[in-house]
């Protein structure tokens, strides 16, 4: 319907895609395919077509199949492929929690087995959250196995994101081998590179000692969707190893099916795991090592069948809470009790009303298990009889590490629990241990240990030597770790490394910083990343945040792909701090409230003497909305229901779903840039919801920027922030839809606020370094703290002042500016704290000074004899005489306002004009204050005539001068009122408002007011002619009059007017057989249109018909045309 008719009769047809496999093509030779599916029973459609390459390639991996060249197929060719579409393309192709959970209900509806998801995202809590609660449910109710790509933010340790990080999937690394290396990426030929992780691939041990499951290939040449424009394309990534990973799983699948075998998702993922090959020495990418599917094969068959064989389950470790693996990193944790009690519960997946299979199951339940550690420093009990623990919810054990002869590096260990009567079966469960002995340092000498020559040098690096040094040695592939005990109040580090001689060129070091894996923080909120380019005997310098306490990773690793030939390195890193941001990663904001005038910060230097050179500057306005309305319904019938799980099913075939709800919240504001500016940049955020996907509390979250058109600005989601949108002035709306089975949990959201952050002007906030100079905001003469130092062991109080700059209006009361303040503003890296400044109300405007009753400094004193009692008298005539005069005007004002009514309710004309006639027989009441109300009138009945419906009866042809006849007598009662003379008299010369008399000020609006009503009388009277089919002299007339009043579009006021002006001389340039300058006339205005003007679309109309009809360019006509369907949708898109 690219007309936007509502109109699909003249479309060619297309069946559902599950239905008859048919697909389209977006034509002008873009290659662009697509298909269409329909959902319940007709009532939503769905036009499908590719957000980018990124999910074709990796369907190829898994299941290619080229008839006629074998050798290109994908892992399993014979796999059947459902694609589920998760990336939006509304946000740049990133996933949904929408669109994971429907392709998870869609996978089980349509009974796939495998699930691959080669996608995601930072996570701010492992293993929780309603999507990762689907995932769990999609591989343990439903009993389909799933892989994930474990991320690519490698190669430091604590990098795993989500859904990567999740118990329930398979997470899957990405290995890279040397003959990859040679062929798909052409490697310079060397000798000693061997296979290993993709320095990308993410690694573990999670915050809470959770691994990757194993490792797969993570490149490939695979095809591509046609708009690519090449068949092929070579991606890398660990969404290019999982993929692979479940093509071998399919492979495995389709053996054992073969066989007459049935295995779930639990026995296959042991399979896999169980028969993997360790590939390096370290297991944090790899997890159980390199997959294997002869291997995973044969451990299937030879062990199918056995006690809890298919059995999942779940470890964890009460005192470090729940979490699902050991973890230690920071030297104060290797101090303390290193006993540890594990928890096992076997998860099983019954019916709610158990039946009498399931209840023998867990009676049957008794495993006798071997229990055994992976390294001497790690002692576990010998063995374990576990039962299904019911009562006690699950069954301890516990391990004693004794780290204290490990050298310093990351160290892993697992507890294996193996069937003990069949220990070939390999680990049924396993307890992930990580072990980090951080690097011993020296700290600096204290002030105290100094002879008195270093302390007159105490800001000296002879006083407060490097913090560490160390000499690296790179091999291409292999990441190189150092992991470095903080500082306590260590704010951020200096890192330098210094390259030797290069016989073979050139380097590229990835250099990847971690300073904490202990908390919530991602690492992607904390880490530092850069790719440097070492030269022979070069020097580099890197900056990085660190916290104080923590074990810092340094990890450095040497890309083998441009000289994969070793390297040698010299490293060095100092620490620094002001002991401004304590242990915190994120420093706590500095905050000056509405009513302060400063903020106060303490610095120091703990460490080493540190330059100090504060800048305090704010940046952005943020702005808080509440909901105007919400609405909570049931989601789609199809597509938004739970399934039950498998065991609710086999207890009873009609076991019901768990419907998904939504809510729509509805928000709205206004834009009004400032000064010169045209445009307001606006980002808007769901904040308390922001970069939380996996994890999140709710299924899903999604939001969309309307102008007043109704036309569609900006959507964003859960994860990242939408670009800011530049608005013209105007309305504008933001639909947010939420998503959760409970409707309880929605509706306690339903006040959500929503942020708006606007960027400001930069505003500089002085910082002084005393309380008084700050309190007087600098006055009296005192400076701002200077560029200085301050020495180890010293201390400086900062005081931040609120702006002394004018903010801009647009800014209101209760809005939060926000910035940063840099302690030392010549260091991008060195510490920075938010800072906030809460916007206060806006200055009282102070009323005029008034005359004490009106006009007494205009009456004269008649003779000198005139008495007190007869002025009395003569002042008490006169007050009495106002309020009749106001009653009148009262009295007419709410006749004229029932008259405005009348209009804007679009009431007949007879109703209208009763009123109307009624009101202009009278004689108008007198002037208030230089306002005529009678001046008012004539405006509205103009307005009235230029608006009212033409008669039903009334052909087109009839239609302009029946409205012409309407709109100039009312437009000629106006200028008939007004002396145009005087009008132009008085604004041809300049006027004083300071110190003018209450007459001259009224006599000024009376001037302004009727100038107001003779540029829309004469714009009306133009307007009405200009509709006419037959050009007149008259109306070049009045074009011409209108000018001389009128130069440019903002002399009008409103939107609608400044449309009408440009679609009347559009039609005057047409008249005078200028096209181009007619085209120009409207392309101007439309560059400038406002949201929500009435006439908008009117005049793009009007310029599709002057390319089409005058110009005779159809092109320009049809992209006009698209874009003022988008402009001005018909109907509105569902979130």
């Amino acid at each position: 319907d690219v007309d936007g008719e509502g109109d699909l009769s003249a479309a060619e047809p297309m069946a559902p895609y599950a239905h008859a496999r048919q697909v389209g093509d977006m034509g002008h030779g873009s290659a662009l395919t697509y298909c269409v599916q329909v959902y319940d029973e007709g009532e939503r459609l769905s036009v499908v077509t590719d957000a980018g390459s990124h999910g074709t390639h990796v369907a190829g991996i898994v299941a290619a199949n080229f008839a006629l060249d074998s050798a290109l197929n994908g892992v399993a060719p014979g796999a059947q492929v459902l694609a589920c579409k998760i990336g939006d393309g509304r946000l740049g192709s990133a996933e949904t929690g929408t669109g994971l959970v429907r392709a998870l209900i869609a996978a089980k509806a349509r009974g796939c087995d495998l699930i691959n998801l080669s996608y995601g995202e930072p996570a701010w809590q492992h293993d929780s959250g309603r999507v990762a609660e689907t995932f769990t449910a999609a591989v343990r109710k439903w009993g389909m196995c799933v892989f994930t790509s474990a991320g690519n933010d490698g190669p430091a340790l604590s990098s795993l994101g989500s859904p990567g990080a999740l118990s329930a999937p398979i997470c899957v690394g990405a290995y890279v081998s040397p003959a990859m290396m040679a062929e798909q990426y052409s490697m310079l030929p060397v000798a000693d590179v061997s296979g290993a992780s993709y320095s990308f691939s993410s690694r573990g041990p999670t915050p809470d000692g959770f691994m990757p499951s194993l490792c797969a290939p993570g490149g490939a040449i695979a095809p591509v969707p046609r708009h690519a424009l090449q068949g092929k394309a070579q991606y890398h990534g660990t969404s290019m190893s999982s993929p692979n990973a479940c093509g071998v799983a399919a492979c495995v699948l389709s053996a054992l099916k073969q066989a007459g075998l049935s295995v779930g998702p639990i026995e296959l993922r042991r399979a896999l795991e169980n028969s993997a090959r360790p590939i390096e020495s370290e297991p944090f990418a790899q997890g159980a090592g390199l997959i294997n599917a002869p291997a995973a094969l044969a451990y299937a068959l030879e062990h199918h069948g056995k006690p809890a064989q298919d059995l999942p389950f779940a470890l964890s470790v009460p005192s470090r809470g729940c979490a699902r693996g050991i973890y230690l990193r920071d030297a104060a944790e290797l101090q303390g009790p290193l006993t540890f009690g594990v928890l096992v519960q076997p998860l099983f997946e019954h019916a709610a009303t158990r039946t009498a299979a399931e209840v023998e199951e867990l009676l049957s339940l008794e495993l006798q298990l071997q229990l055994g550690p992976t390294a001497p420093w790690v002692t576990t009990p010998a063995s374990m009889v576990l039962l299904s623990a019911k009562e006690r919810g699950g069954q301890t054990f516990t391990v004693r590490l004794d780290p204290s002869t490990l050298p310093p590096g990351a160290h892993f260990a697992a507890v294996q629990a193996v069937d003990a009567t069949d220990p070939a079966r390999g680990p049924l469960f396993s307890l992930p241990i990580t072990v980090v002995i951080p690097h011993a340092i020296s700290p600096p000498p204290p002030l105290g240990a100094l002879t008195p020559a270093q302390l007159e040098t105490a800001g000296d690096e002879t006083a407060a030597p490097p913090a560490l040094s160390f000499p690296l040695t790179l091999q291409g592939g292999v990441p190189v770790r150092r992991f470095i005990s903080v500082p306590e109040s260590a704010e951020w580090a200096k890192v330098t490394l210094r390259s030797g001689r290069m016989a073979n060129g050139p380097h590229a070091v990835l250099l990847h910083a971690v300073p904490s894996a202990r908390g919530d923080l991602p690492n992607t909120a904390c880490q530092t990343k850069r790719m440097l380019q070492l030269r022979e005997l070069s020097e580099e310098v890197v900056q990085l945040p660190v916290r104080g306490g923590a074990t810092l990773e340094l990890c450095m690793q040497l890309s083998w792909l441009a000289n994969p030939a070793p390297a040698t390195l010299d490293a060095e890193v100092e620490f620094h701090s002001y002991g401004a941001r304590g242990r915190a990663m994120h420093a706590p904001t500095t905050r000056i409230g509405s009513a302060d005038a400063f903020a106060r910060i303490e610095v120091g230097a703990p460490l080493r003497t540190e330059r100090l050179a504060p800048q305090a500057e704010l940046t952005a306005a943020e702005r808080a909305l509440r909901p105007s309305s919400s609405t909570i319904t049931a989601g789609s019938a199809e597509l938004d229901v739970l399934p039950p799980s498998d065991a609710e099913l086999r207890a009873a075939a009609d076991a019901p779903g768990e419907q998904i709800h939504s809510m729509l919240l509805q928000y709205s504001f206004d834009v009004a840039p400032e000064g010169d500016a045209k445009e307001q940049p606006v980002l808007a955020r769901v904040q308390s919801l922001h970069e939380q996907l996996y994890d999140a509390p709710l299924d899903s979250m999604l939001w969309r920027l309307d102008d007043a058109n109704g036309q569609t600005l900006q959507y964003g989601g859960a994860m990242h922030d939408a670009a800011e949108t530049k608005l013209k002035k105007g309305s504008y709306s933001i639909s947010v839809l939420l998503r959760h089975p409970d409707r309880a949990q929605l509706t306690a959201l339903k006040e959500l606020p929503l942020l708006l952050r606007m960027p400001l002007p930069k505003l500089d906030c002085v910082v002084h370094g005393g309380r008084g100079a700050a309190s007087k905001g600098g006055h009296g003469g005192h400076e701002a703290v200077a560029e200085g130092w301050v020495r180890r062991g010293g201390h400086k109080d900062l005081y931040v002042c609120k702006p002394t700059t004018e903010l801009p209006k647009w800014v209101s009361a209760g809005d939060v500016l926000t910035g940063h303040v840099a302690l030392d503003k010549g260091s991008k890296e060195a510490t920075k704290l938010p800072l906030a400044f809460e916007a206060p109300p806006a200055p009282v405007k102070k009323a005029e000074a008034a005359d004490d009753d009106g006009d007494e400094e205009d009456e004269e004193v008649v003779g000198a004899a005139l008495d007190e009692e007869a002025m009395a008298c003569a002042k008490e005539a006169r007050l009495v005489q106002e309020d009749v005069d106001e009653l009148e005007r009262s009295v007419f004002r709410a006749r004229l306002q029932r008259l405005g009514a009348l209009r804007k309710a679009a009431s007949s004309a007879e109703r209208y004009n009763a009123l109307a006639d009624a009101m202009l027989a009278e004689s108008p009441p007198p002037l208030d204050k230089g306002k005529s109300l009678g001046l008012e009138l004539l405006l509205e009945v103009l307005a009235f005539r230029r608006q009212a419906k033409p008669p039903a009866a009334l052909a087109e042809a009839d239609m302009a001068g029946w409205r012409a006849e309407q709109v100039q007598p009312a437009a000629e009662a106006v200028l008939d009122l007004i002396d145009a003379d005087e009008v132009s008299t008085h604004f041809g010369r300049t006027h004083e408002s300071e110190g003018a008399s209450k007459a001259a000020k009224e006599h000024a609006t009376m001037m302004d007011e009727q100038r107001s009503a003779l540029r829309l009388a004469l714009l009306a009277r133009a307007s009405a002619l200009a509709s006419l089919p037959v050009e007149s002299e008259s109306f070049s007339t009045a074009v011409a009059e209108l000018k001389q009043w009128v130069d440019k579009p903002d002399a009008l006021k409103e939107e609608e007017d400044k449309d009408a002006l440009a679609l009347t001389l559009m039609r005057h340039e047409l008249a005078r057989s200028r096209p181009g300058a007619a085209l120009k006339v409207l392309r101007a205005r439309l560059a400038v249109q406002e949201p929500g003007a009435k006439r908008a679309k009117e005049v793009g109309k009007e310029c599709v018909k002057l390319y089409r009809d005058v110009l005779g360019l159809e092109l320009w006509a049809s992209n006009m045309e698209e874009a003022l369907f988008a402009k001005f949708p018909v109907v509105k898109l569902p979130l």
